[in-house]
């Protein structure tokens, strides 16, 4: 007959066995105790965290152990009587056997069995290191020059540190579970904006904002806001929000403002301007027809022409340098007069490379454009040649030929760059299309793309010159070469 196996250990076999096992390996401290909170168990891991052995602590009152230390021995007793009501989850501190106090989160039950009271379990784990921690936080929030809010789920104050006091004026104890914006954005303007700013805050993690807010006494005070969203179980839970006062900044700004203002102001009336911006950008600039914050971009249909100097580098080498800025300074005075004559905006000018766009800023029709553009290349062609002319009348040998891409496409057209510095300007691949047909023009011609040719044909004489390969482009480019306009 054989032996039946050995029960298993675990629930279903020597239950007690396999409970003592798992107290005894438990890296939290685990410490029962009777009705009378004299100690029942005490496994290793308590040993370790209080100091005392489990043959010391059988027997004795909790307190005794665990509590001995003046500064907590009111918090150890009340924490023995809520426990024998019901389960309690608690931060706080107790002390070693060698008197030290240590930083513990308590997870404490009582025990009963058929309704009848037998003890308390608890839990003791060290989180010293959460608490110092948060202990660190604490004070660099308190010493923070910076105002530091933060709020809950519906914009109450939950943290006002000292600095947010000096910086808005009310008491942390008047703002603590106000309404934020009850305090600081009292103006149904500010109001507004508040309450659209932390609409949009709520999609990201963090938000940057610049403006105004309100102190306690009415005052206005400029503000840089940065508002870093919390979370809690991958839910919004609120913000922790930072208030660094820029008034000064912001005074100063809006002083240079100013003074940016009149000084455009006074180009204007000495008509400065249109020498260093092109006449339709220095128009919408000082008509604020130019968006220049916020979205200051947008896709357009326009025009796009290249014109370059054919041997320049070579001419550059063959004249003195008084020479060369008399043929360069005459030779864009006629090639952007070529192009504002025509409705253009030049948009660029490198070395001898003139870069012009037609309908932007000033929109145009897109037939209208492409043919303006078409009269401006030849136009360039025809100034250039006078131009050489002029320059040999006075002894200066330049044999001034140009190359001119045209292109008509979808393009991004806006204002581009930083605070520092701005331009309009035009980009994307049709940008680059129109300078690689310029890159592929016979001196002395005007090359243009398909779509540029298709709105022009009727009243041009042209022949097609093939495809170019532009790089990026899925498909070659049809190209075509303007050799006349039909209306001379």
């Amino acid at each position: 007959m054989s032996t039946p196996p050995e029960a298993p250990v675990g629930p279903s076999g020597d239950h007690g066995r396999y409970y003592e096992t798992l107290v005894e390996a438990s890296p939290t401290a685990i410490v029962t105790c009777d009705p009378s909170f004299m100690v029942t168990e005490w496994n290793p891991a308590a040993e370790r965290l209080f100091g005392w052995t489990r043959a010391e602590a059988l027997g004795r009152h909790i307190d005794d152990l665990v509590g001995r230390h003046d500064a907590i021995r009111d918090d150890a007793t009340s924490l023995n009587d809520l426990v024998l009501e019901g389960p309690v989850d608690r931060v706080t501190r107790r002390s070693t056997k060698d008197g030290e106090l240590v930083d513990v989160a308590i997870r404490s039950v009582p025990i009963t069995i058929e309704g009848r009271l037998i003890g308390a379990f608890a839990l003791y784990e060290d989180v010293g290191e959460l608490v110092r921690q948060r202990r660190f936080f604490e004070k660099l929030v308190e010493t923070s020059p910076t105002a530091i809010v933060k709020v809950d789920r519906n914009f109450e104050v939950t943290l006002w540190n000292p600095a947010a006091e000096r910086l808005f004026g009310y008491p942390a104890h008047e703002a603590l579970g106000s309404p934020l914006d009850d305090l600081i954005a009292t103006t149904p303007e500010l109001h507004a904006e508040a309450v659209a700013w932390f609409a949009e805050a709520w999609q990201v993690t963090s938000f940057r904002r610049i403006g105004r807010r309100t102190r306690m006494d009415g005052s206005l005070v400029d503000v840089e806001i940065l508002a870093i969203r919390e979370e809690q179980e991958d839910e919004p839970s609120g913000f922790t929000i930072l208030y660094h006062d820029v008034t000064e900044l912001e005074h100063t700004r809006r002083r240079l403002e100013t003074r940016i203002d009149e000084q455009m102001a006074e180009l204007v009336r000495t008509g400065e301007l249109a020498r260093f911006l092109p006449r339709q950008l220095a128009e919408s600039l000082m008509a604020g027809a130019l968006p220049v914050e916020g979205k200051s971009f947008e896709r357009r249909r326009i025009t796009v022409l290249f014109a370059d100097m054919v041997g320049f580098t070579d001419l550059a080498e063959s004249l003195e340098p008084e020479e060369l800025a008399e043929v360069l300074n005459g030779y864009l005075r006629e090639m952007t007069a070529a192009v504002i004559a025509f409705g253009g905006s030049v948009d660029n000018l490198i070395g001898d490379g003139v870069m012009a766009v037609f309908g932007a800023p000033k929109q145009m029709p897109e037939d209208e454009q492409a043919w303006a553009a078409v009269r401006a290349g030849m136009e360039m062609h025809r100034r250039c040649g006078q131009l050489a002319h002029a320059l040999r009348d006075r002894g200066i040998p330049a044999d001034l030929k140009i190359r001119v891409g045209i292109n008509t496409a979808h393009c991004t057209v806006g204002v581009f760059g930083s605070e520092v510095m701005r331009a309009y300007m035009a980009v994307g691949f049709a940008v680059n299309v129109a300078a690689r047909l310029e890159t592929a023009a016979d001196p002395g011609s005007v090359l243009c793309g398909f779509r540029t040719y298709a709105l022009v044909k009727g009243r041009v004489n042209a022949e097609s010159r093939g495809e170019l390969m532009v790089k990026g482009a899925r498909r070659p480019v049809e190209a075509w070469e303007i050799i006349s306009l039909m209306d001379g």
